[in-house]
């Protein structure tokens, strides 16, 4: 028996020996750590945990660490909890340990407790490169590393073997478009959110859920899509609509729905697409409209805490013109009611020679509440001014327009052709109404009939008596001289 356990520890020791010997291979030797998609504005550090050695083939490693170490006091805290799998086994007394880990040992929740520690410890910083599409460092001494970002969040836990490539697990690009910015009144948005599936590696669940929410100048149509890597996966995630058409819920929002995708079912790295459409409604006469998106994540394996990003928001809106009626001169004083006004929009189709271009009028439809284009000018709507000179055509697009008087005022001269408007859009909503200043000039007083043939009798009459009394008064004077 006691033979056994010398031969044991001789063993034993020579295992040691052997683990420390391979340093010998390693020597000359320095590793690289490349993150493939660092986030802009972000820094990433590494911090070496252990040291390792290993042999010529780089088969067997042995993994050790000082008790000098800054982490020697968060590792050997860590181990000394069994079920965490760790083990440090101190080598002959002298200042280092080498760890051994079970199968119970758990990268990511080692993880955590290094990130716990990270204050006030000295890593080495990664570089940015030109392109902004890695971040790296190089010389490091071969180990097993830690690696943070400014955010905090953990990114990989490795070994340099001697190079070795990481991915951000905090990396969750997400972005929102849509296909129109200026719309007519009844005009339908498509709206694409994409992100992409992310590194879920070391997560038992995953929250993937967007919440979007639209302003009530939009009618969601509830038409939600989803693709993971061009696959229609709509049915295998849970969609939730919360919408009150034109009114607001008891949180103040309209239009709500949220989407959970499972994305722990699908590769890594594919591409994620939810596309749906929304209705712009009367109340986005003259207003912008807004509809943002937020994409809630899971964001540390162990503790099913969750991140926020920042919300994704589109705008669009709808304008109107609006009609200033005045007599000529008198812009401030003398407003016209009663003037009728349709409007239309000229539309070319064809090309070349073959291009046509013909007038399409403004026609509200009430039912639906939508503006609608017509060829018919006898379906146009007509709008009529009122006592103080104002009518207005609303739920217009971004374009040229034309107003058409049909109408005068009272006692005023039809306007001999159209007046031009141009809707330019904006960033504010009083750019969004378009006032058209239209004059009008009074009829010119004509003479009553007959008028002016009395006049000329009465002349003429005149002109014979003087005739007359002259020739009288002659012919007596020459008698008086005979």
């Amino acid at each position: 028996m006691k033979h056994a356990k010398k031969i044991v520890g001789i063993l034993l020791a020579m295992i040691m020996v052997l683990a420390m010997s391979t340093t010998v291979f390693a020597d000359a030797e320095t590793g690289t750590i490349t993150v493939d998609n660092p986030i802009a504005g972000q820094t990433y550090t590494a911090y070496k945990i252990f040291d390792v050695t290993y042999n010529t083939d780089k088969s067997a490693y042995s993994y050790t660490i000082e008790s000098t170490s800054s982490w020697f006091a968060t590792v050997q805290t860590y181990a000394a909890t069994e079920a965490n799998g760790l083990t440090l086994t101190q080598v002959n007394g002298s200042t280092k340990y080498i760890i051994t880990t079970t199968d119970a040992f758990s990268a990511p929740d080692f993880a955590v407790a290094l990130k716990a520690a990270v204050s006030g410890k000295t890593g080495t910083a990664l570089t940015l490169s030109e392109d902004g599409k890695t971040a790296t460092a190089t010389g490091l001494a071969l180990g097993y590393y830690f690696v943070t970002s400014s955010t905090g969040a953990l990114c990989n836990l490795t070994t340099t073997n001697p190079t070795v490539t990481i991915h951000d697990k905090n990396d969750i690009p997400f972005e929102k478009v849509d296909d129109k910015v200026s719309v007519d009144v009844g005009q339908t948005v498509n709206y694409t959110i994409t992100g992409k599936v992310p590194d879920y590696t070391g997560f038992t669940t995953y929250t993937y859920l967007i919440t979007d929410t639209m302003s009530e100048g939009l009618t969601f149509q509830k038409d939600v899509k989803v693709t993971v890597g061009g696959t229609d996966v709509t049915t295998a995630c849970t969609i939730t609509y919360d919408v009150k058409e034109n009114d607001t819920d008891e949180t103040g929002n309209a239009n709500k729905f949220t989407v959970s995708i499972p994305v722990k079912s699908y590769t890594i790295g594919a591409e994620i697409k939810v596309s749906y459409s929304a209705v712009v409604n009367e109340n986005a006469v003259a207003k912008i409209e807004k509809n943002h998106a937020v994409l809630t994540y899971s964001n540390d394996p162990t503790t099913n805490t969750t991140n926020d990003s920042e919300p994704q928001e589109e705008t669009v809106y709808s304008s109107k013109i609006v009609i200033d009626k005045f007599e000529t001169g008198k812009k401030d004083t003398t407003k016209l009611a009663g003037a009728t006004f349709i409007l239309y929009k000229e539309v070319t189709t064809g090309e070349g020679e073959a291009a046509v271009t013909s007038k399409w009028y403004y026609k509200w439809n009430d039912t639906d509440k939508k503006v609608e284009w017509v060829t018919d000018k006898a379906q146009a709507t007509s709008k009529t001014t009122d006592t103080n000179g104002a009518a207005s055509f609303d739920g217009l697009a971004n374009g040229t327009y034309y107003l058409e008087e049909t109408a005068a005022p009272a006692g005023y001269n039809l306007l001999d052709k159209p007046v031009k408007v141009e809707i330019k859009g904006g960033d504010t909503e009083t750019e969004l109404s378009v006032t058209a200043e239209v004059e009008n000039n009074t009829g010119s007083l004509l003479p009553s009939t007959g008028g002016i043939g009395t006049t000329i009798f009465y002349v003429l009459g005149s002109i014979l008596l003087i005739g007359a009394a002259v020739l009288l008064i002659a012919k007596k004077r020459m008698g008086m001289k005979e």
